[in-house]
């Protein structure tokens, strides 16, 4: 019984490992949108990018990150949902948010609210390196000879 429940997973194994799974083909995909965010109580508008990184089954990670009146900023949110109505909470420097957007293959747009802060953003899809070049600090951007002098 032992040696049939041993053979029995060696060729599940062998089944899974020949295939890969919709949950691994998924990770390995990441989508770069950038652009600017909004808030309606304070004046605090910015620019940032988001790596978004679908998880699992309608779940997703989005890395947002830039500089905000010289500070950079580099955040991880979870949130899940369909495409057209994804929804995510996060606790940011202390500040619990709620959000929900939507995202298409050009546009990733959202509404948040938050114990500080309250607002929406709306963002292009851009290639990575052309998003790395233009959200690198200017001193940055300088060293690598990007601006003219």
């Amino acid at each position: 019984m032992l040696n049939g429940l041993i053979i029995s997973l060696a060729c599940g194994l062998r089944l899974i490992a020949g295939a890969p799974s919709v949950e691994a083909a998924q990770v390995a995909k990441t989508y770069t949108y950038a652009g600017p965010w909004k808030t309606t109580n304070r004046k605090l508008d910015g620019k940032m990018t988001c790596v978004i990184t679908p998880v699992w089954n309608q779940r997703w990670q989005g890395r947002f990150y830039g500089t905000w009146q010289g500070v950079d900023f580099d955040y991880s949110v979870n949130f899940q949902g369909p495409p057209d109505d994804l929804r995510g909470t996060a606790t940011i420097d202390g500040a619990l948010y709620d959000w929900r957007g939507r995202i298409n293959g050009q546009r990733f747009r959202a509404n948040f609210t938050g114990s500080r802060y309250e607002g929406s953003f709306d963002l292009q899809r851009v290639s990575a390196p052309a998003v790395a070049d233009e959200m690198r600090p200017p001193a940055a951007a300088a060293a690598q000879g990007k601006l003219a002098r």
